[in-house]
Protein backbone atom coordinates (compact mmCIF):
# COMPACT_ATOMS: atom_id res chain seq x y z
CA UNK A 1 0.00 0.00 0.00
CA UNK A 2 2.89 2.46 0.61
CA UNK A 3 4.44 1.66 -2.12
CA UNK A 4 1.52 2.77 -4.24
CA UNK A 5 0.87 5.65 -2.49
CA UNK A 6 4.76 6.65 -3.51
CA UNK A 7 3.88 6.01 -7.06
CA UNK A 8 1.02 7.96 -7.44
CA UNK A 9 2.18 11.04 -5.28
CA UNK A 10 4.26 12.33 -8.33
CA UNK A 11 0.77 12.02 -10.80
CA UNK A 12 -0.99 14.29 -8.13
CA UNK A 13 1.36 16.46 -7.48
CA UNK A 14 2.04 17.02 -11.20
CA UNK A 15 -2.07 17.51 -11.86
CA UNK A 16 -1.90 19.78 -8.90
CA UNK A 17 0.70 22.31 -10.13
CA UNK A 18 -1.31 21.62 -13.70
CA UNK A 19 -4.68 22.36 -12.13
CA UNK A 20 -2.97 25.87 -10.33
CA UNK A 21 -1.21 27.19 -13.45
CA UNK A 22 -4.47 26.68 -15.24
CA UNK A 23 -6.19 28.79 -12.87
CA UNK A 24 -3.72 31.49 -12.69
CA UNK A 25 -3.79 32.17 -16.41
CA UNK A 26 -6.50 31.23 -17.68
CA UNK A 27 -7.57 34.62 -19.32
CA UNK A 28 -4.11 34.33 -20.97
CA UNK A 29 -4.93 30.91 -22.24
CA UNK A 30 -8.80 31.59 -22.80
CA UNK A 31 -7.24 34.02 -24.97
CA UNK A 32 -4.77 31.97 -27.03
CA UNK A 33 -7.39 29.21 -27.84
CA UNK A 34 -9.57 31.92 -29.45
CA UNK A 35 -7.11 32.97 -32.04
CA UNK A 36 -5.49 29.78 -32.60
CA UNK A 37 -5.77 29.25 -35.97
CA UNK A 38 -3.59 25.89 -37.01
CA UNK A 39 -1.63 23.27 -35.38
CA UNK A 40 1.09 21.85 -37.73
CA UNK A 41 5.01 20.72 -36.71
CA UNK A 42 6.28 24.19 -37.10
CA UNK A 43 3.83 25.14 -33.41
CA UNK A 44 0.92 27.33 -32.95
CA UNK A 45 -0.48 29.60 -35.27
CA UNK A 46 -2.25 32.71 -34.34
CA UNK A 47 -4.37 35.44 -35.04
CA UNK A 48 -3.52 38.53 -33.50
CA UNK A 49 -5.75 39.13 -30.47
CA UNK A 50 -8.81 41.62 -30.63
CA UNK A 51 -7.43 43.22 -27.43
CA UNK A 52 -3.98 43.80 -28.65
CA UNK A 53 -5.98 45.47 -32.00
CA UNK A 54 -8.31 47.94 -29.77
CA UNK A 55 -5.13 48.89 -27.38
CA UNK A 56 -2.81 49.62 -30.43
CA UNK A 57 -5.85 51.92 -31.75
CA UNK A 58 -6.71 53.56 -28.75
CA UNK A 59 -3.30 54.15 -28.51
CA UNK A 60 -3.11 56.44 -31.92
CA UNK A 61 -6.07 57.98 -30.88
CA UNK A 62 -4.78 58.81 -28.05
CA UNK A 63 -1.68 60.51 -30.21
CA UNK A 64 -3.78 62.15 -32.56
CA UNK A 65 -5.74 63.79 -29.39
CA UNK A 66 -2.83 64.72 -28.22
CA UNK A 67 -1.98 66.35 -31.67
CA UNK A 68 -5.44 68.34 -31.60
CA UNK A 69 -4.93 69.71 -28.51
CA UNK A 70 -1.67 71.47 -29.28
CA UNK A 71 -2.63 74.42 -31.76
CA UNK A 72 -0.79 73.97 -35.28
CA UNK A 73 -0.44 77.33 -36.20
CA UNK A 74 2.03 78.99 -39.13
CA UNK A 75 4.30 80.40 -36.59
CA UNK A 76 4.57 77.36 -34.76
CA UNK A 77 4.98 75.27 -37.46
CA UNK A 78 8.01 77.41 -38.25
CA UNK A 79 9.67 76.66 -35.05
CA UNK A 80 8.55 73.20 -35.48
CA UNK A 81 10.64 72.78 -38.59
CA UNK A 82 13.71 74.63 -37.47
CA UNK A 83 13.92 72.19 -34.09
CA UNK A 84 13.72 69.38 -37.11
CA UNK A 85 16.22 70.48 -38.90
CA UNK A 86 18.74 70.96 -35.98
CA UNK A 87 17.89 67.24 -35.08
CA UNK A 88 18.60 66.10 -38.44
CA UNK A 89 22.35 68.14 -38.43
CA UNK A 90 23.22 65.98 -35.71
CA UNK A 91 21.94 62.49 -37.34
CA UNK A 92 18.68 62.48 -34.36
CA UNK A 93 15.60 60.35 -35.57
CA UNK A 94 12.90 63.37 -36.03
CA UNK A 95 9.64 60.59 -36.79
CA UNK A 96 7.15 58.71 -34.82
CA UNK A 97 4.68 59.76 -32.67
CA UNK A 98 6.51 60.54 -29.31
CA UNK A 99 8.85 62.48 -31.35
CA UNK A 100 5.74 64.37 -33.25
CA UNK A 101 4.51 65.25 -30.30
CA UNK A 102 7.67 65.73 -28.21
CA UNK A 103 8.80 68.21 -30.88
CA UNK A 104 5.49 70.38 -31.44
CA UNK A 105 5.53 70.50 -27.58
CA UNK A 106 9.08 72.05 -27.47
CA UNK A 107 8.38 74.59 -30.30
CA UNK A 108 5.22 75.45 -27.96
CA UNK A 109 7.53 76.23 -24.96
CA UNK A 110 10.03 77.91 -27.11
CA UNK A 111 7.19 80.54 -28.57
CA UNK A 112 5.38 80.80 -25.07
CA UNK A 113 9.01 81.67 -23.35
CA UNK A 114 9.33 84.16 -26.52
CA UNK A 115 6.67 85.77 -25.84
CA UNK A 116 6.93 85.97 -22.37
CA UNK A 117 10.57 87.59 -22.74
CA UNK A 118 8.98 90.05 -25.29
CA UNK A 119 6.52 91.01 -23.24
CA UNK A 120 8.30 91.91 -20.26
CA UNK A 121 9.97 94.70 -22.21
CA UNK A 122 7.54 95.98 -25.83
CA UNK A 123 6.22 98.99 -25.10
CA UNK A 124 2.66 99.74 -25.22
CA UNK A 125 3.02 101.92 -28.49
CA UNK A 126 4.70 98.86 -29.94
CA UNK A 127 1.58 96.88 -29.16
CA UNK A 128 -0.71 99.28 -30.21
CA UNK A 129 1.24 99.41 -34.01
CA UNK A 130 0.63 95.40 -33.89
CA UNK A 131 -2.62 95.79 -33.51
CA UNK A 132 -2.60 98.42 -36.13
CA UNK A 133 -0.70 95.99 -38.39
CA UNK A 134 -3.41 93.57 -37.37
CA UNK A 135 -6.32 95.33 -38.63
CA UNK A 136 -4.99 95.36 -42.72
CA UNK A 137 -2.97 91.93 -42.28
CA UNK A 138 -2.03 90.90 -45.85
CA UNK A 139 -2.28 94.70 -47.36
CA UNK A 140 0.01 96.52 -44.18
CA UNK A 141 0.58 100.30 -43.37
CA UNK A 142 2.84 102.98 -45.04
CA UNK A 143 5.93 103.82 -43.99
CA UNK A 144 4.41 107.31 -43.33
CA UNK A 145 2.14 105.82 -40.90
CA UNK A 146 4.57 104.16 -38.69
CA UNK A 147 7.27 106.87 -38.95
CA UNK A 148 3.56 109.63 -37.49
CA UNK A 149 2.98 107.04 -35.09
CA UNK A 150 6.26 106.69 -33.65
CA UNK A 151 6.43 111.03 -33.72
CA UNK A 152 3.10 111.31 -31.38
CA UNK A 153 4.75 109.04 -29.15
CA UNK A 154 8.16 110.48 -29.06
CA UNK A 155 6.43 114.21 -28.24
CA UNK A 156 4.49 112.37 -24.87
CA UNK A 157 7.65 110.56 -23.71
CA UNK A 158 10.37 113.46 -24.79
CA UNK A 159 12.62 112.75 -22.37
CA UNK A 160 12.63 108.51 -22.60
CA UNK A 161 12.49 108.72 -26.40
CA UNK A 162 14.26 112.18 -27.01
CA UNK A 163 17.55 110.46 -28.41
CA UNK A 164 15.46 107.39 -30.47
CA UNK A 165 14.73 107.72 -34.17
CA UNK A 166 12.03 105.56 -36.12
CA UNK A 167 14.58 102.79 -36.80
CA UNK A 168 15.70 102.14 -33.01
CA UNK A 169 11.70 102.49 -32.37
CA UNK A 170 11.28 99.75 -35.20
CA UNK A 171 14.15 97.81 -34.65
CA UNK A 172 12.80 95.58 -31.48
CA UNK A 173 9.73 94.86 -33.39
CA UNK A 174 11.99 93.41 -36.48
CA UNK A 175 14.69 91.69 -34.08
CA UNK A 176 11.43 89.64 -32.63
CA UNK A 177 10.41 88.82 -35.72
CA UNK A 178 6.96 90.32 -35.17
CA UNK A 179 6.65 92.37 -38.12
CA UNK A 180 8.67 92.90 -41.75
CA UNK A 181 9.15 95.67 -43.80
CA UNK A 182 8.57 95.08 -47.84
CA UNK A 183 9.10 97.88 -49.82
CA UNK A 184 8.50 100.20 -47.17
CA UNK A 185 4.92 98.63 -46.59
CA UNK A 186 5.26 97.34 -43.04
CA UNK A 187 3.22 94.22 -42.09
CA UNK A 188 2.51 92.14 -39.04
CA UNK A 189 4.14 88.78 -39.09
CA UNK A 190 2.46 85.16 -38.55
CA UNK A 191 4.60 85.40 -35.06
CA UNK A 192 2.92 89.18 -34.51
CA UNK A 193 -0.44 87.61 -34.46
CA UNK A 194 -0.15 84.73 -32.65
CA UNK A 195 1.68 87.19 -29.91
CA UNK A 196 -1.76 89.79 -29.99
CA UNK A 197 -3.76 85.76 -29.41
CA UNK A 198 -1.80 84.92 -26.32
CA UNK A 199 -1.62 88.78 -25.01
CA UNK A 200 -5.72 88.44 -25.18
CA UNK A 201 -5.88 85.03 -24.14
CA UNK A 202 -3.79 85.40 -21.23
CA UNK A 203 -5.27 89.04 -20.29
CA UNK A 204 -1.34 90.50 -20.36
CA UNK A 205 -1.20 94.09 -19.93
CA UNK A 206 -1.92 95.96 -23.42
CA UNK A 207 -0.98 99.45 -21.31
CA UNK A 208 2.65 99.44 -20.55
CA UNK A 209 4.72 102.38 -20.62
CA UNK A 210 5.84 104.24 -23.61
Amino acid sequence: MEIMLKYLAWPVVALLFAGIFVFVFRKSLRELILHITSIDKSGVKTTTSNLEAQQEERKKEAVQELLSVIDSSVALQGIEKRIKAELEAKDLETKGDTITVLIKRSAALIMLLQFEQTHNVIFGSQIFLLKKLNEVAGQGKPREFVVSHFEGIKKLFPKELGTWDIEHYQSFLLNKLLITIDNNIYHITNLGVEYLIWIARNGREENKPF
